[in-house]
């Protein structure tokens, strides 16, 4: 199993240089000469403030993203589009659901919540959408959102979220216009491409 250590800081990230890097870099269903090179990271803030939760931010080397949704919770995925998979639960439990978040270069995102064959937008749940910056430069496109710790308590009915929380996910990047390979950080084996298959998530290791 793929593993990722994102660290607990006291303070929001403004320069990820230094922060660890989870490469896409498996295409079970293609071939990965063809994909351009994304990847992510993930920075977990906890200082007692509103500014605590989960930082994602992730990257891809396509200089000329081609998107076209506009709509929110719109057919994303169709466009070049990243995505960051993730699930939490306590220590010893078992738990199903996981967020999909996925978003385009216009910075429209879809975000869905719930288990296999059973999900929801976050508004039907009373949870706001996160928040969504991207920025297109000459050597590819970033995508960073932010994920409040009250929300993330909320989604998966945690009482804290500390190094003793089991976190699980996957990082994705597709674009089904230009038929381009479908990537993922941690390989999925299914024979058809699909990203919502939790049991093939990797492990994302809360370290103080």
């Amino acid at each position: 199993m793929k593993q990722y250590t994102l660290k607990i800081t006291d303070t929001p990230p403004t320069d990820w240089s230094g922060v660890e890097k989870a490469h896409v870099d498996s295409f079970t269903w293609g071939d990965g000469a063809l994909s351009p090179r994304m990847y992510g990271q993930l920075v977990y803030v906890k200082n007692g403030s509103a500014e605590s939760g989960l930082y994602v931010h992730l990257f891809c080397d396509e200089k000329n993203p081609v998107s076209v949704e506009t709509k929110p919770d719109g057919m994303v995925w169709l466009d070049s589009c990243m995505e960051f998979f993730f699930s939490l639960h306590d220590a010893g439990m078992e738990d199903d659901r996981f967020v999909n978040f996925e978003c385009n270069s216009l910075g429209v995102s879809y975000i869905g919540f719930g288990i296999v064959g059973d999900r929801v937008f976050l508004r039907d749940i009373g949870v706001e959408r996160f928040p969504v910056h991207v920025h297109i430069k000459e050597d590819g496109w970033d995508v960073f959102t932010f994920v409040p710790e009250e929300d993330l308590k909320k989604m998966f009915g945690l009482d804290d979220i500390n190094e003793g929380t089991v976190m699980t996910g996957n990082f994705n990047k597709c674009d089904e216009n230009a038929n381009a390979p479908f990537g993922t950080w941690s390989p999925v084996y299914t024979p058809q491409p699909d990203f919502h298959r939790p049991e093939y998530f990797g492990r994302l290791v809360i370290e103080g």
